[in-house]
């Protein structure tokens, strides 16, 4: 997963709102999810950080492997803050974090809404009978999504039923130790309103017990070459901080991606410095089964059951997970832990090659490792699957809170199949690659400056043409605050791949180079007001005798919140490239929960209108509209998509209610 967390206000516990500004936090989430999702408009990723943000970290009693699961953080500061926490006998205020040594202030603000202050006092009476009285807390969310314009599939009746997509969400939770909640949706074109279903029951905390899920969930372990969830960070403007991944081990599922969680039971245990998880999954996957053989020639994710066709790839195979993971902790100085698991099928994969001989059976093992020695951290994780094998190993050195250094390399074989790993690295598998990574972060009265560069190369460039290919990928990011209400964003990202190239009938491999500048400007005029302005260059340089693509965008975008219940977002966007090669992404604003980040090519503006109020008793209700006009096209669009004309308009609400 690799690109993957919105301009969208990100829906934060009250207590968190509280401690810090809001329109700070906003920003720290934004850079997370930009970074993250090129290319990318689910919303799995944002929920990685809602539920981060609905269930924080009690910083007084939590494990340094506890706080590592907060974006941000790594080794040295969690120890660091653990350190200061014991010095102080407890952190009950944000001022009481100002003074940790190697930490920054800025990071303590970037990490406030992921975390659960101590109280300075004894609760009184009142707080305590409150607290019991407040058995639960409840949120409810429903949205509609609705295009105006009808692409070729409604117009010629392909998809007959309703354009709207919908989606109603419930979570009833009790103290973060008790938490239900479901979850139905529907595409446009779907007929059932609970086309796509999720649920999960969880317990927290009992005895030995720490986490326990009935129902939908993913489960992380490692590095992510053995087991993981459907995103996660990757190549980004934060140089150091991708590596090592953090673990969630556990976490209930509720989001709209119709394929990439388990379904069934699952528990963490905790027994002094040992930790047991144990994890079994049985559901049905969309798929096309060869009608002769029976076996499966692909799985089928997009979660679209609109037309007959569509329907009848619907649950088509069953796919049967268990495993069981045993994680040792050295506290302070690090863990050890083993994971294996088995994945079942109902029908075998049909035999694509060599490298991919199908079967419907698959068996993992992988051990996992992350030791701290003073400045100096060594990660990694290595998974085995048959005679196949990927490993990851990281050493992360950080001198002090101004200067981080970060090296990896990675080697993931070219037959080690996984459809449930989510390896770093250039593409979003664990296979086929190897790779090598350097990156560094230096803070200084001058600004901050992110450097990475990381080599790559691939055993073969797929399946029908096994050329062997290599690429390499440069970014430059470097951002300043001059004054207290103004930051300036530089970025600088060059990138060389191979990819195939046919000249006069003849088949070989050809290098393209594609380079992004992007200037920013952000500045806070008032304390409800804020302008945020960008221009982006890009250049796709192919070989010969292919030209060379170019393409710019430019936008202004507007944030103003009259009063504390009342808030506005608009951007007005301008771009023009050469071609699809060209295209530029620009991360939008949205209803809290989506994403909408769109690689925009051609020649067009696109504009939108995000307006959210908070009324009293709980209610909140948000809309957008959003326009895109391409004034020198006749339609837009492709296939099924089609539209006839040059504008694609759309309109957003939801309604969002917590007790």
């Amino acid at each position: 997963m690799k690109k993957i967390i919105l301009v969208a206000l990100i829906f934060l516990t009250g207590e968190a709102i509280a401690q810090t500004d809001t329109t700070l936090v906003q920003q720290n989430l934004e850079t997370i999810l930009e970074d993250a999702s090129e290319g990318v408009d689910d919303s799995q990723l944002y929920d990685i950080i809602e539920y981060l943000t609905q269930n924080p970290i009690p910083l007084n009693t939590a494990s340094i492997n506890e706080l590592l699961k907060i974006p941000f953080l790594d080794r040295v500061t969690a120890a660091a803050i653990i350190r200061h926490r014991n010095v102080l006998g407890g952190i009950y205020n944000i001022d009481q974090m100002r003074f940790i040594e190697d930490v920054s202030f800025e990071l303590v603000q970037k990490i406030i809404p992921f975390v659960k202050l101590g109280d300075g006092q004894p609760p009184t009476f009142n707080e305590i009978f409150d607290e019991n009285l407040q058995l639960f807390n409840l949120n409810f969310r429903t949205r509609g999504l609705y295009d105006f314009q009808k692409d070729k599939g409604f117009e010629s009746g392909t998809y007959p039923n309703s354009r709207w997509k919908l989606y109603n969400r419930l979570i009833i939770s009790r103290q973060n130790k008790l938490r239900l909640g479901a979850l139905v949706e529907k595409d446009p074109g779907e007929k059932q309103l609970n086309d796509f279903t999720s649920f999960h029951f969880q317990m927290k905390n009992l005895d030995i017990i720490k986490n326990f899920v009935l129902g939908d969930y993913v489960f992380e372990f490692g590095q992510g070459l053995a087991i993981w969830s459907r995103y996660a960070f990757s190549k980004g403007s934060d140089a150091v901080e991708v590596l090592p991944r953090n673990s969630r081990g556990l976490v209930p599922y509720l989001s709209a991606d119709e394929n990439q969680f388990f379904r069934g039971v699952s528990a963490e245990a905790n027994y002094e410095n040992f930790s047991l998880s144990a994890f079994f999954s049985s559901r049905f996957l969309d798929a096309s089964i060869d009608s002769t053989t029976q076996q499966i020639t692909s799985l089928v994710i997009d979660g679209l059951h609109r037309t007959q066709t569509e329907i009848n790839k619907k649950d088509k195979i069953n796919e049967r997970v268990a495993g069981l993971t045993i994680n040792y902790s050295f506290g302070e100085r690090g863990n050890l832990g083993v994971l294996t698991y088995n994945t079942k099928y109902d029908h075998s994969f049909e035999t694509q090659s060599v490298v991919e001989p199908g079967g419907n059976s698959f068996t993992y093992l992988s051990t996992s490792y992350n030791f701290f020695f003073e400045k100096v951290s060594l990660t990694g994780e290595t998974a085995f699957h048959k005679k196949s094998f990927a490993t990851l190993n990281s050493l992360d050195f950080a001198i002090d809170k101004n200067f981080s250094f970060l090296v990896s390399y990675r080697n993931y074989s070219e037959d080690y199949l996984n459809l449930h790993s989510n390896g770093f690295g250039e593409r979003d598998f664990a296979q086929n690659e190897n790779g090598f990574y350097i990156g560094a972060r230096w803070k200084s009265i001058y600004g901050t400056i992110n450097v990475y560069f990381d080599q790559f190369e691939f055993s073969y460039l797929s399946d029908r043409y096994r050329f062997p290919a290599q690429g390499n990928d440069f970014l430059v990011y470097y951002t300043f605050k001059p004054f207290k209400n103004t930051e300036l964003r530089w970025r600088y990202k060059n990138e060389v791949k191979q990819q195939l190239s046919q000249v006069n009938d003849v088949y070989g491999l050809a290098s393209t180079r594609k380079q992004n500048l992007r200037g920013e400007f952000i500045y806070k005029l008032q304390k409800n007001l804020q302008l945020h302005s960008r221009i982006e260059f890009v250049a796709s340089t192919p070989s010969a005798p292919l030209s060379r693509d170019n393409g710019y965008l430019i936008f202004q975008d507007i944030k103003y919140s009259p009063t504390e219940y009342l808030s506005f977002s608009t951007r007005f966007v301008f771009f023009q490239t050469d071609s699809y090669n060209s295209r530029v992404y620009e991360f939008e604003n949205d209803l809290t929960g989506v994403m909408t980040n769109p690689g925009l090519y051609g020649e067009g503006m696109r504009w939108y209108f995000v307006a959210r109020y908070n009324i009293p008793y709980g209610f909140s209700f948000s809309l957008k509209y959003a326009e895109l006009y391409k004034p020198n096209e006749k339609f837009l669009g492709s296939g099924t998509t089609l539209i006839l004309g040059n504008l694609d308009n759309r309109l957003s609400l939801q309604m969002d209610y917590n007790l």
